[in-house]
């Protein structure tokens, strides 16, 4: 590994943090960084620095970083912009490696004087050498290294597999939870918001090296530096499966973009270019970007179109079947054979052995279904498993057959865990959401990739197929 990979890993595992700015005052953010950290149970010392002469229970406390006995590796800065420069300095004196900065109020407000106090932080850094993640940012979350930035994300067993750098908090964060309810392991997440010195380039650079990083995400809003952001990007999606949401692809999102994170937009074309070159899969809303994930590290490698559809009604069949063919898939007759099979499991009035697949009644046939879907996963003409299970179905059921709910998700998951071809599993939201919400716990945690949208799912899977395409043609 190079040195610069070894100067940024250094970043991620610090021995000592200081959370400078923390007070008693309610909701202080300092002291939900604290309690971030504490909660996924840091290994080192966490010091509270309280500039105001606040003592924070549970944490040492100091007036000022220089107080502290110990060495400090890494601090979070969460003070007003006005003391922003002085806390640096501070930080400097006392040799720390690395700080997040919380604080806001620099070139994203787009006033002369925000943008003028935040190039004299870029000149601090240049100068000390000190590695700063920010201004207005989260910061890090690495649940390995009990590093967060908010109390409640999640902790993950093991190193994770997903890597995400975000310039936006809110976009990180939501990724996090909603890759966390699917069942992502998330490794290292870097909100680098104004990315007055650490950025796009070097983490993307950092992750492509990464042994812990299996797939890279990124929500980008801008650069200071198209070049280098650009030939990052080829660099990674040439290592690394890179799955990226653009904001501010509008005129008003890039207004927006520069009003959130002071960033140069650059025209659509040219982004959508660059994406082209990395080969990364370009996504359009977080849903997407957790999705593509999801497939990219639950399911096998497939480049195949031919889908088969498993649903419970003739009439949403139909819809699926046209919504398929709208993401660039075909839904074609099952071979001879196959359905020959499937009639011998489930030839009833109102059902449908063709393609799609209309279970009908046999839907609560539970003893057929190991049958059902070996017969798909050795069928010639397939090349993918779309199962959609309608909980509206079965909320009604439900009400005077308590536990038929958990019993066919059961039966569904006895029959599927031993199919080898690319499966997914869509429980779309109508009604029962609690009813639902359970189904979709149990595949999760069986490791199956689970979505809550037909469309969203069939347009990730086309995503993913493509890219599986292009990689396959460089081989």
């Amino acid at each position: 590994m190079n040195s610069d990979y070894k100067k940024l890993d250094q970043i991620f595992h610090p021995r000592s943090i200081a959370i400078i700015g923390a007070s008693n005052r309610p909701g202080n953010a300092a002291v939900v960084f604290l309690k971030a950290h504490a909660v996924l149970n840091f290994a080192g010392p966490l010091y509270a620095i309280a500039p105001n002469g606040d003592q924070v229970p549970d944490f040492p406390t100091f007036k000022n970083v220089n107080h502290v006995p110990g060495p400090v590796d890494h601090a979070v800065i969460a003070v007003p912009a006005a003391y922003l420069l002085e806390v640096l300095s501070d930080c400097v004196r006392k040799k720390v490696n690395s700080v997040v900065i919380f604080t806001s109020g620099f070139s994203e407000s787009g006033d002369p004087e925000g943008m003028e106090k935040e190039r004299l932080i870029r000149a601090k850094a240049r100068e000390s050498g000190i590695r700063m993640i920010g201004p207005n940012c989260m910061g890090i979350y690495y649940p390995h290294n009990g590093m967060s930035f908010r109390p409640d994300l999640p902790p993950v067993e093991g190193p994770g597999e997903i890597s995400y750098l975000s310039q936006s908090g809110g976009m990180a964060f939501g990724a996090v939870f909603l890759g966390n309810r699917f069942g992502l392991k998330y490794n290292k997440v870097v909100s680098f918001g104004n990315e007055v010195d650490l950025g796009g380039p070097e983490l993307l650079d950092y992750f492509a090296e990464d042994p812990e990083t299996k797939v890279i995400l990124a929500y980008l809003e801008g650069t200071r530096d198209g070049r280098s952001l650009g030939r990052a990007l080829i660099r990674a999606g040439a290592r690394k499966p890179l799955v990226v949401l653009k904001g501010g692809l509008t005129e008003t999102g890039v207004r927006a973009a520069a009003s959130h994170t002071g960033a140069l937009g650059g025209s659509r074309a040219t982004w959508e270019s660059v994406f082209r070159q990395a080969g990364a899969i370009q996504v359009d809303t977080v849903d997407e970007l957790v999705g593509a994930a999801l497939v990219l590290r639950r399911l096998p490698k497939f480049t195949g179109r031919k889908m088969v559809i498993i649903t419970i009604s003739g009439g949403l069949s139909v819809n699926f079947t046209d919504r398929a063919g709208f993401w660039g898939f075909e839904v074609p007759e099952l071979a001879a054979e196959t359905c020959q099979k499937l009639k011998r499991s489930f030839d009833i009035p109102g059902t449908s052995v063709k393609n799609p697949i209309d279970m009908a009644a046999a839907f609560m046939m539970f003893p057929i279904y190991p049958d059902v879907f070996r017969a798909l996963d050795e069928d010639p003409e397939t090349d993918l498993i779309f199962l959609v299970i309608s909980i509206e179905f079965l909320a009604y059921i439900e009400s005077f057959m308590p536990g038929i709910t958990d019993n066919s998700m059961n039966a569904f998951l006895g029959a599927i865990k031993e199919v080898k071809k690319p499966l997914v599993v869509v429980l779309p939201s109508v009604i029962g959401e609690e009813l639902r919400l359970r189904a979709e716990q149990l595949f999760v945690k069986a490791g199956f990739a689970v979505f809550e949208s037909v469309d969203r799912a069939m347009k990730v899977l086309n995503l993913v197929r493509r890219y599986h395409q292009r990689s396959k043609r460089k081989e």
